[in-house]
């Protein structure tokens, strides 16, 4: 459709990638983008904000119940990642997702682009995430127990 003809509310999805049984898109409403995670079929959809998406990144270091045996984070960009990858913005998080090769095909590269953090999740661990309740993120989103570098005092440097 025209965007000229498009209403003003109106959502847009756009398709990113097929993981899986899962197919990925970024779906853009008046409120903010989100990443939409659909079983094929549609039978079951999920929609994750940029900041569930950001706080993915980190379930190496505080695992949740749907992915605690699977997720595991990136090493850096694999070789071959889509390039640059959706970015996903809202004004708490800041996000690239791209498909990427990963063990047995293609995977789901979800990179924090402030601190640099990824993951890459395959198509089983998409599937759980479509079972995921908004409240299943919230250890991941709570930065409040993560432990920082500590900043050089000025004096003693």
């Amino acid at each position: 459709m025209d965007d000229r003809l498009r209403p003003p509310n109106a959502a847009v999805d756009i398709p990113l990638a097929r993981v899986g049984r899962v197919e990925v898109s970024r779906f853009e409403t008046a409120t903010g983008p989100r990443l939409r995670l659909r079983k094929s079929g549609g039978e079951v959809e999920a929609y994750l904000d940029p900041l569930e998406l950001e706080g993915l990144t980190r379930v190496r270091y505080k695992p949740i119940r749907l992915l605690r045996a699977q997720g595991r984070p990136a090493p850096g960009k694999p070789p071959g990642a889509a390039e640059p990858g959706a970015r996903l913005q809202n004004e708490f998080a800041l996000v690239s997702v791209a498909a990427a090769p990963a063990t047995g095909g293609v995977g789901l590269l979800v990179t924090d682009m402030n601190a640099g953090l990824s993951v890459l999740l395959s198509g089983d661990e998409l599937e759980a995430l479509l079972q995921a309740r908004h409240m299943d993120f919230a250890p991941l989103i709570d930065t409040s127990d993560l432990v920082a570098l500590p900043e050089p005092d000025i004096d003693q440097v």
